[in-house]
Order: structure tokens, then sequence, then C-alpha cells
């Protein structure tokens, strides 16, 4: 979670020009880029208040910033593999409505980022199986 800024930063910087260079900017869509980089991340408050039993904010955020130091992998929905192919589907069948297919790659790229950091602290991909929800099934 301490992390989320840095994902709206990244997504701001590569999709406004992007938004700009289709002529498609508008201030609702760089709104929904910040909103978006934001709620993506809600998926660990839920973890944490799950994990500690406590919706204390100040004992998750305590917890989830040492958490983000330590760069323990968990399961967090919004960023499995799973999610992102649902969503694909949707848009398809949605015919790449411009504002789902926004929300897709700026989530996309979220998740691209955290698996560059978790693989350059871990240097290997074992903490891959926690982004996925068919892996928990299974288990």
């Amino acid at each position: 979670m301490p992390a989320w800024y840095i994902h709206t930063i990244i997504n701001l910087i590569i999709f406004i020009p992007v938004l700009i260079l289709l002529k498609i900017f508008s201030w609702d869509l760089f709104l929904l880029i910040i909103v978006w980089g934001v709620l993506i991340d809600i998926d660990h408050l839920i973890y944490y208040f799950y994990k500690l039993r406590t919706f204390n904010f100040s004992k998750v955020l305590k917890y989830s910033n040492k958490d983000f130091i330590l760069d323990r992998p968990h399961f967090y929905l919004f960023h499995t593999i799973d999610f992102f192919t649902v969503f694909g589907i949707i848009i398809y069948l949605k015919n790449f409505d411009i504002i789902l297919t926004l929300l897709f790659l700026t989530g996309l790229l979220h998740w691209i980022s955290d698996s560059i950091r978790h693989y350059i602290h871990h240097r290997n991909f074992s903490w891959l199986k926690y982004y996925s929800l068919l892996y928990y099934l299974l288990k």
C-alpha cells in the first residue's frame, strides 16, 4: 500500500501523453487514472484487515509499511493473473470500451511494476504463485 502514489505517477507519465496523442484526453480520464491507481491497491487493505483481524487503520498501516520494506508477497485479488484475464474478456465482450481498456492497461502497468520490484528484490519468480487465484483454489 505505501507505494500507491508511485503507481499513479507512473500511470500518469505513460498514459497522459498517450491520451493526448490519441486526442481523447479529458480531465475525467485524468482523474480516472488517479482514482484507479489508488483503488487497485484496495485489495492490500482487505488482506491486512483479514490478516491482522482488526480495522485499526494505524496498526494496519504500520504492518503494511513493514511488509512493504520486507517485500513479502501476499494474495491480492486485483493483482492476480486471473483478475486481468477476466477483465480482458470483459473488455473484449464490450468491444474494447475506452474506459475499461484504459483501466485494464493502467492496472496491467501496475502489475508489471510490482512484478519488476518483486523480481529485483527476490531474484526469482517464487512470488508469482501469489499472483494467481487458481493457485489458492488448488492449494
